[in-house]
C-alpha cells in the first residue's frame, strides 16, 4: 500500500518538476529569441530608413566585389554589421543590384523575391540558412555602376546564423538541465516521499493496533455476557436467586462494555476535532475539593488515607465537565493501585500564571521503562492486574487529551514499590 503511494508521489513530483522546468525553459528560450529578433528588426528598420534619406543609393552589380563603393559610401553604413545586405528589384521582379554586407550567392538572390509580397519583416529559410528580411516597396533611383536605374522594391537581408547558434546552444542547455533535474527530482522525490510517509505509516500502524486492541477489549465483555446468557437459557426453571451470580457477572461486563464504548467514542471524537472544549470561568479549587470528597468515602472503605492541600480561591478558564473527568481518572487510578494502609495526597495551588495540581499516592508504582507509554491507548503495565481492576487502558489517553485541550502539561514520576505522582499544570487564562 505505502509502496504504491510512494511511487505515485514520486511520479507526481517528477511531472510537476518537469512541467515547471519546461515552462521556465520555454519562457527563457522564447524571451531570448524575442530579444534577439527585436534587436535585428531595429537594425533592419534603420537600414530601411536610410533608403529614404540617401538620394541616390549606389549599388553593385550582382557579380561585382561586395565592397566596390568608396570610403565615403562606407562611412554612411559603418555602424552596420557585414551580415546585412540590401537587394534591389525592378518592376519585373528581377534583381538589379546589391550593396554592402554579407556575400549572397547570385543563384540565391531570386529565392528572396516573392511576387506581391507585402511590406514588413519576415523570416525566410534558404538552403538551410535562416534570414530576417524586411521588404520595402518604394520607387527610387539608384546608381548601378555608371548608370542610373529605378528600383521598385528593396529587401534588407540579415543572416540569423549567430542568433540561431546561440538559441540552439540555449536549447541544448535547457534540455540537459531538464534531464538532470528529472533525475534529481526522482532521487529527491523518493527520499522526500519516504520521509513524508513515515508519520502516516506510524499513524496507520497505531490505528491498526488501536483497532485490534479495541476489538479484543470489546470481544471479551461481549463473550462473557453471551456465555452467561446461554447458561441462563440452559436452566429456564432456575430462580433468579439461584442464577444471581451469573446475572451479576453479566451486569459487570455490560457496565465495563458501556464504559469502554464511551471512552472509545470520546477519543474518536477528539481525534476528528468534533469534541469541543466549552471554556468558561470556574473555581478549580472547588472542583478539586468536590472530587476528593467523593473519593474520600471510597478511600475509607479501602482503608486508604486521602489528604488534601487546596489553595483558595483558584479561578481558571476551562471546561468544568472535562476537568472533572480528568480528576476522576487520576484519583481513580491512585485509589485503584494503592494498597490498604497507603496514602493519597492531593494538592492544588497557584504558581505564577498557572495552577499546579498534584496527585501523589504510595501505591505499587510503575516501572521506569513503561512511563513513556502510559498515555498510549490500551497500554497497561500489567494486563492481568488491569483485568482485575476493570481497567481499559484508555483513561490516561483521555486525561492527556483533556490536558492538551486546555493548553496544559501533565508529568509523571513513579518508582516501583514507592508510589506514583501526577503533576498537572493548567494556565489561568487561555
Amino acid at each position: 500500500m505505502f509502496q504504491k503511494t510512494r511511487i505515485r508521489l514520486v511520479t507526481l513530483n517528477v511531472i510537476v518538476v518537469f512541467l515547471l522546468l519546461n515552462g521556465l525553459g520555454s519562457a527563457v528560450y522564447f524571451t531570448m529569441k524575442y530579444r534577439l529578433y527585436s534587436q535585428v528588426d531595429r537594425e533592419l528598420t534603420k537600414v530601411a530608413q536610410r533608403l529614404t534619406i540617401d538620394p541616390l543609393p549606389r549599388l553593385q552589380r550582382i557579380n561585382e566585389d561586395p565592397f566596390p563603393y568608396n570610403r565615403s559610401e562606407r562611412k554612411k553604413f559603418n555602424e552596420l554589421d557585414r551580415r546585412y545586405a540590401l537587394i534591389a528589384w525592378d518592376g519585373l521582379g528581377q534583381v538589379i543590384g546589391t550593396v554592402f554586407g554579407d556575400r549572397l550567392e547570385p543563384e540565391d538572390l531570386s529565392k528572396f523575391r516573392h511576387i506581391n509580397k507585402p511590406d514588413g519583416i519576415d523570416t525566410m529559410s534558404i538552403d538551410g540558412q535562416v534570414y530576417r528580411v524586411q521588404t520595402v516597396t518604394m520607387p527610387k533611383k539608384v546608381v548601378i555602376g555608371d548608370h542610373i536605374q529605378i528600383a521598385m522594391q528593396y529587401q534588407v537581408v540579415y543572416n540569423l546564423a549567430p542568433e540561431q547558434n546561440m538559441l540552439s546552444s540555449l536549447l541544448y542547455v535547457v534540455a540537459i538541465g531538464d534531464a538532470v533535474s528529472i533525475v534529481i527530482a526522482v532521487v529527491a522525490g523518493l527520499f522526500l516521499a519516504r520521509r513524508a510517509l513515515v508519520p502516516i505509516q506510524v499513524s496507520w500502524e497505531k490505528q491498526q493496533q488501536f483497532i485490534a486492541d479495541a476489538s479484543h477489549e470489546l470481544r471479551t465483555p461481549l463473550t462473557a455476557i453471551l456465555v452467561n446468557l446461554e447458561r441462563l437459557f440452559r436452566y429456564p426453571d432456575h430462580t433468579i436467586e439461584r442464577e444471581s451470580e451469573k446475572i451479576m457477572i453479566g451486569m459487570q461486563e455490560a457496565r465495563r462494555l458501556s464504559k469502554l464504548v464511551s471512552d472509545l467514542l470520546t477519543l474518536a471524537r477528539s481525534d476528528s476535532n468534533e469534541l469541543q472544549i466549552m471554556n468558561q470561568r470556574l473555581r478549580l479549587d472547588e472542583l478539586v475539593l468536590k472530587c476528593t470528597q467523593v473519593f474520600s468515602q471510597m478511600a475509607i472503605v479501602k482503608e486508604v488515607s486521602l489528604e488534601t492541600n487546596i489553595e483558595q480561591p483558584l479561578e481558571i478558564i476551562g471546561d468544568e465537565e472535562r476537568l472533572h473527568q480528568l480528576l476522576v481518572i487520576l484519583l481513580d487510578n491512585a485509589l485503584k493501585y494503592t494498597n490498604e494502609g497507603g496514602k493519597i495526597f492531593v494538592s492544588c495551588k497557584r504558581e505564577g500564571q498557572r495552577v499546579a495540581v498534584m496527585i501523589r499516592d504510595t501505591g505499587i508504582g510503575i516501572p521506569k521503562e513503561d512511563i513513556p507509554f502510559l498515555f498510549d491507548r490500551f497500554f497497561r503495565v500489567d494486563k492481568m492486574r488491569s483485568r482485575q481492576t476493570e481497567g481499559t487502558g484508555l483513561g490516561l489517553s483521555i486525561a492527556k487529551w483533556i490536558v492538551d485541550a486546555h493548553h496544559g502539561k501533565i508529568q509523571v514520576s513513579s518508582e516501583e514499590g514507592v508510589g506514583t505522582s501526577f503533576l498537572l499544570n493548567l494556565p489561568l487564562k487561555q
